[in-house]
């Protein structure tokens, strides 16, 4: 398939994903208890390592993009290792699939309407081919709260406010608290041409090395 044709196909999928906005709806699948955001200094300590600790996560919530090509909300399921090993699905609020990203060390791989494109760098491949431009070299880390590079703010308490990468300044509004971990649960993305909420709501899966 050309990128032209997935790009047309995307854009028609996320058309029908506007009109068809219903409720959320996620998966049915068991999910891993959470709490609210903890701020005691205490909790917060080594937090990152923490986070690093985590091998395996599967979670799921709600995503709102806005720029000036498109703007719709999907959900979305994520279940990764690291930032070069993961899967990302999004679906209409119908339930439609609207894309399935697959990142390995070596490619990744983009899935629309049943037919797939790759390349081996993800960011590149879903800007080309839906002209969404998303963070997703770090989208590991920056989905669980793990400060990518040296230019994080952290509060006194030791939590996560903000995190760049190029092009890219994102901020975390809170947290929710799951098992011995804070994980976020509003994150905004902030690019050239993009504004971007991210809601997780519900942990299926967290296993720890």
């Amino acid at each position: 398939m050309s990128v032209r044709k997935l790009k047309r196909t995307f854009k028609s999928l996320a058309i029908a994903a506007i009109i068809g906005a219903t409720p959320i709806v996620l998966s049915a699948c068991q999910s891993v208890e959470s709490g609210a955001m903890i701020t005691d200094a205490s909790f917060w300590q080594d937090m990152q390592t923490k986070l690093k600790n985590i091998k395996d996560i599967s979670l799921s919530g709600r995503v709102k993009f806005s720029s000036p090509a498109q703007k719709f909300s999907a959900t979305f399921q994520y279940s990764g290792q690291d930032s070069s090993n993961y899967t990302l699905r999004l679906s209409s609020t119908l339930g439609n699939e609207l894309a399935l990203l697959k990142v390995t060390p070596s490619s990744a791989m983009l899935t629309a309407a049943g037919r797939t494109i790759s390349s081996p760098d993800a960011e590149t491949l879903f800007a080309t081919a839906t002209e969404l431009n998303l963070p997703l070299k770090e989208f590991h880390s920056l989905l669980i709260g793990i400060a990518p590079n040296e230019y994080s703010h952290f509060t006194p308490e030791g939590i996560l406010m903000q995190s760049q990468v190029p092009g890219f300044i994102i901020n975390y509004r809170n947290y929710m608290t799951v098992e011995k971990v804070a994980l976020p649960s509003e994150i905004e993305v902030i690019g050239n041409n993009l504004h971007m909420m991210i809601t997780p709501r519900n942990v299926q899966k967290i296993e720890y090395r």
